[in-house]
């Protein structure tokens, strides 16, 4: 079962404070990419339940865009927030791991996953990763139009990718 992308940036929000970093919105929407980029090329499956787009500067997911743009350019001061409905009201809530999956084992190996990242490229800056996704064989390169924004990556694209850099990485 796929996460939600707040609950996966959330995710990385949490690790970055334990280890006293800052994360900007540019470096968490590519952190998340990559997360499910990877997470689609080791287990076949989506590791965000969300649709991915190719924009001007790279690959986007939309509701994280939503969720951080207040940030700009500078470190994120709290979690994003997400509608959730309790008892038929609605309200809002801080999506995790565990409030977006039920299952333990998927939970364990979706943050296996996600620390895995962390720690490759939590040393990266936003501009560098933001570089990375702009590979000219890369998914976004493949899609994306000049001037046309929203323009989905398919997973399918996503997933041949990371797996090609797996290939590539075990030589």
């Amino acid at each position: 079962m796929p996460f939600q992308a707040t609950a996966v940036a959330n995710e990385f929000l949490t690790i970055a404070k334990a280890e006293g970093e800052d994360l900007t919105p540019m470096k968490v929407q590519k952190l998340v990419y990559f997360a499910h980029g990877w997470f689609l090329a080791l287990t076949g499956q989506p590791l965000i339940s969300d649709r991915i787009q190719a924009w001007q500067y790279g690959p986007v997911i939309p509701s994280l865009y939503q969720a951080f743009r207040e940030y700009g350019n500078t470190p994120i001061g709290t979690p994003a927030f997400a509608p959730a409905q309790i008892g038929g009201r609605y309200t809002w809530s801080v999506p995790t791991l565990e409030s977006t999956c039920p299952n333990r084992e998927e939970i364990s190996r979706a943050r296996q996953v996600i620390k895995k990242v962390w720690d490759l490229y939590k040393g990266y800056t936003s501009i560098r990763l933001s570089n990375a996704t702009h590979a000219p064989d890369g998914p976004w390169a493949q899609v994306y139009k000049e001037g046309v924004r929203s323009i989905p990556i398919p997973d399918e694209k996503i997933k041949a990718y990371f797996q090609g850099l797996a290939s590539v990485a075990r030589k």
